[in-house]
């Protein structure tokens, strides 16, 4: 552990001049390199990074931790091919009219919740389902004949929940568009135990939100804080508060694009940005990657994961 941490603090001592951070790519190797799988979600399980495809195959992804530490310490490290474990679940395409894939995944213990989006009569749909893990042979099975529909709080073309938090026995999900221009209010849902749905305050965010990471022990989070310029036209972004009370970094400054970490706390039943300093993370000048995983590594940093643009990337981000 010593020298995992005395790596991690050279990484960290070489990039603290910088505004931003450049990721430390973690290689892959086998079916997760195929754009068709799409990943699409990070979670823990265990000391296992669980990787979801968007499409389903049957299976889901898993690394384990220290395989991730050997890579990010390597100067030269080697491919990973994460193993495929099963992952059982109905036939969404037959249940859900006009279902496009998975959009995250979230466990508590061996329990776990996926979210599911759907196109129908021109109308975008957010599901949710529960499911359950099997410690000794990691198989993941969904519990839950039907997902529950939770309805949207405003329809843009391919946006629906896309990240989900575990709040004890609650889930909260995260709609991806929450800026000024396009929600009056940008609540999202609480979904309990029993399936009951109501609303969290939640503060107004320009671009998207595509994944977060668990609650600490001090009730913050981070999120994924992402533009594609492409989107423009479909979020019609109002002024970015962020930046503005922040400023931007080098590459940020060329670019319309925008690839950063934000910080969140949950206190009393209301979800607000802290105090912290954005992580933004150095842009690559060949175009925008879509960043759509995020888990912490210990006190190190982030993982970050890409679905399939410009390719199917893992990521390390180290904390500054």
């Amino acid at each position: 552990m010593k020298e995992k941490l005395s790596f991690l603090f050279l990484v960290i001592l070489s990039i603290l001049n910088s505004q931003e951070i450049k990721h430390k790519d973690i290689p892959l190797s086998g079916l997760i390199t195929n754009p068709k799988q799409e990943i699409s979600g990070l979670d823990w399980y265990g000391d296992n990074l669980v990787l979801l495809p968007e499409n389903l195959g049957g299976y889901l992804f898993m690394i384990p931790k220290d395989e991730l530490y050997s890579s990010i310490q390597s100067k030269n490290p080697i491919p990973i091919e994460p193993r495929q474990t099963p992952f059982i679940t109905p036939d969404y395409s037959e249940i859900i009219p006009g279902f496009e894939g998975l959009e995250s995944i979230a466990f508590n213990g061996n329990q776990f919740v996926i979210t599911l989006e759907a196109n129908h009569d021109g109308n975008m749909h957010g599901y949710i389902a529960w499911g359950t893990i099997n410690p000794k042979t990691n198989e993941a099975k969904i519990t839950d004949q039907e997902p529950l529909e939770i309805p949207m709080p405003t329809q843009i073309k391919n946006m629906t929940y896309e990240s989900a938090l575990m709040d004890g026995g609650n889930v909260i999900l995260f709609y991806e568009a929450n800026g000024k221009n396009v929600r009056d209010s940008a609540w999202q849902p609480v979904v309990s135990i029993e399936r009951t749905v109501s609303r969290i305050e939640y503060p107004h965010i320009e671009y998207r939100i595509t994944d977060v990471t668990r609650l600490d022990s001090n009730n913050t989070f981070w999120a994924i804080n992402y533009l594609w310029p492409g989107d423009k036209e479909r979020l019609n972004p109002a002024t970015d508060f962020i930046s503005k009370k922040f400023g931007k970094g080098t590459s940020h400054k060329k670019s319309e694009a925008v690839e950063r970490l934000i910080q969140f706390e949950l206190t009393n039943g209301i979800i607000q940005l802290t105090d912290r300093k954005p992580i933004e993370i150095e842009l690559d000048e060949n175009g925008s990657r879509n960043w759509e995983g995020l888990v912490r590594l210990d006190h190190n940093g982030f993982l970050i994961a890409t679905d399939k643009f410009p390719g199917s990337f893992l990521g390390f981000v180290p904390t500054k």
